[in-house]
């Protein structure tokens, strides 16, 4: 009887081993699949363009520091950088403005309609913006031709800005309300016995403890409007575009020029904010998630 206990014990502590192994095989390979193109990445932008054709995959015998001053200067990515940070921070700016207020108040207060309201902005998950661009392109064209500016809300800063803030509004709210949801009463109830109104409640108090929910929403925003494409070529001009739009004409170039270390080096200046951005906020967004909408 012993011994059938021990075989048991034995077989299933094997088979804890075996899947312990692939467990950590997978992720090993999953993270190779990103650290590798990214390793190649890196390496290609300190490379010549000879050296690259030469050997993809040999580390660079120097730092060429030329590629990063051709693709800021030459291909105008040094622009396309600060109207993706202008385009970026002030369409987060107005989605938290936005997106905080309409958060709390769905979740905090039972008024007539909230339900549907509610619904309507959760139907926004479900849709795509890209399949919607041309149709909005035409919608505000027009409008603006009606109202006699011409393509001036087209080829605009702020129209572009509006539209980012709106087509993330569903998941914010979405992700904040279930914050609110779960937040206490009770820090409301002890706000209201100290004299605090409604707004000063919700700023000093509600919104402040959901700060790890707002930043978890601040940093799957500015992934997205940093790197969003279809918008960007769509309403704005090539001289007023952003990073991903200025990305693709490198990449045009440097097929008919031949300068892959160029474009290698568009490529990093594209990253390496999102990678900065990401350390800072890495803590505070396993946080958030933890305690928002993702985890219901």
């Amino acid at each position: 009887m012993e011994k059938v206990k021990n075989v048991s014990a034995d077989k299933g502590k094997a088979g804890r081993t075996v899947a312990a192994v692939v467990k950590y095989v997978l992720l090993i390979g999953f993270a190779l699949l990103i650290i590798l193109p990214l390793l190649w990445v890196v390496m290609s932008a300190f490379k010549t363009t000879e050296e690259i054709n030469a050997n993809a995959f040999a580390p660079p015998k120097r730092l060429y520091w030329q590629n990063f001053v051709n693709a800021w200067q030459r291909a105008n990515m040094g622009d396309y950088f600060f109207h993706s940070i202008f385009l970026t921070l002030f369409s987060l700016a107005l989605l938290i403005v936005l997106a905080v207020p309409c958060s709390y108040t769905l979740s905090r207060f039972r008024f007539k309609g909230v339900k549907i309201i509610t619904l309507v902005f959760m139907a926004g998950l479900f849709f795509n913006t890209n399949y919607i661009v041309l149709p909005l392109y035409l919608m505000i064209y027009r409008f603006g031709r009606a109202i006699g500016v011409g393509t001036g809300l087209t080829n605009n800063y702020f129209t572009v800005m509006i539209l980012y803030a709106s087509t993330s509004l569903s998941f914010s709210i979405y992700l904040l309300s279930s914050y609110f949801l779960g937040l206490s009463p009770s820090y409301e109830e002890a706000a209201k016995i100290d004299g605090c109104g409604f707004f000063k409640t919700f700023l000093y108090v509600c919104a402040p403890l959901a700060m790890p929910s707002i930043l978890t929403v601040i940093l799957f925003n500015f992934l997205s409007y940093w790197n969003e494409y279809m918008l960007a070529q769509t309403f704005l001009s090539e001289a007023n575009s952003t990073l991903p739009v200025g990305l693709l004409r490198i990449m045009r170039e440097a097929r008919t020029a031949n300068d892959l270390g160029r474009m290698y080096a568009g490529l990093l200046i594209v990253i390496i904010p999102v990678l900065i951005v990401y350390s800072f906020v890495q803590g505070q967004l396993t946080k958030g998630i933890t305690v928002g909408g993702i985890k219901g």
